[in-house]
């Protein structure tokens, strides 16, 4: 009696796993810009000698880029940068943390030779040749990625349209009650 008991709560327990990571994984993967998301574009931003470099695989696949510098918080800048991947799409927001000092004034180029990838530069100064500059989006209208409820809290940056890519349900903190569709949820302790 013993035995049939374990194996069915061990069976009970696999087909629970199995059931939970289908529902965790049928939702929108945040795309990390590492070449395996959605998008399967791979980004890679590298800071050197004051100016901050970005790089987009494959080559011709960054339509747009946008910037601006997140200095709300002294001593803690960050850039916030869109990547626009399609013509008329909305850009991905993601954040690089700064090691070198910026002001708002950037100037972005673009080095054209670079084989396999688009190499954007962002400099507070004139890069010499083989740069050239490059025109900048206008600058995102948040200042975290999409989905991210700081967004909502933020009187500064405009609640996040609606567009067939990326629809996000936002309740307020206060709202929030435990969801029953079986997906995983944080709870405020």
């Amino acid at each position: 009696m013993i035995v049939p008991f374990r194996l069915l709560l061990t069976l009970t327990a696999v087909l629970s796993g199995v059931l939970t990571s289908f529902s965790v994984f049928s939702e929108e993967v945040f795309d990390r810009l590492d070449g395996t998301g959605p998008s399967g574009k791979k980004v890679d931003v590298v800071e050197w000698e004051g100016n901050l470099e970005v790089h987009v695989y494959p080559k011709g696949s960054l339509k747009g880029l946008s910037v601006k510098l997140d200095d709300r918080q002294k001593g803690k800048k960050v850039m916030v940068i869109g990547y626009r991947f399609g013509a008329k799409e909305r850009p991905l927001i993601r954040r690089a943390i700064l090691g070198v000092p910026f002001d708002a004034k950037i100037q972005a180029f673009i080095e054209a030779g670079a084989k396999g990838y688009d190499k954007i530069g962002l400099s507070n100064r004139p890069l010499p040749a083989p740069w050239k500059p490059y025109r900048l989006d206008a600058a995102p209208s948040q200042w975290y990625p999409d989905g991210d409820e700081r967004n909502e809290s933020d009187p500064v940056a405009p609640a996040l349209t609606k567009s067939p890519r990326s629809q996000v349900k936002r309740i307020p903190a206060g709202d929030r009650k435990p969801m029953t569709e079986g997906s995983v949820n944080g709870f405020d302790f």
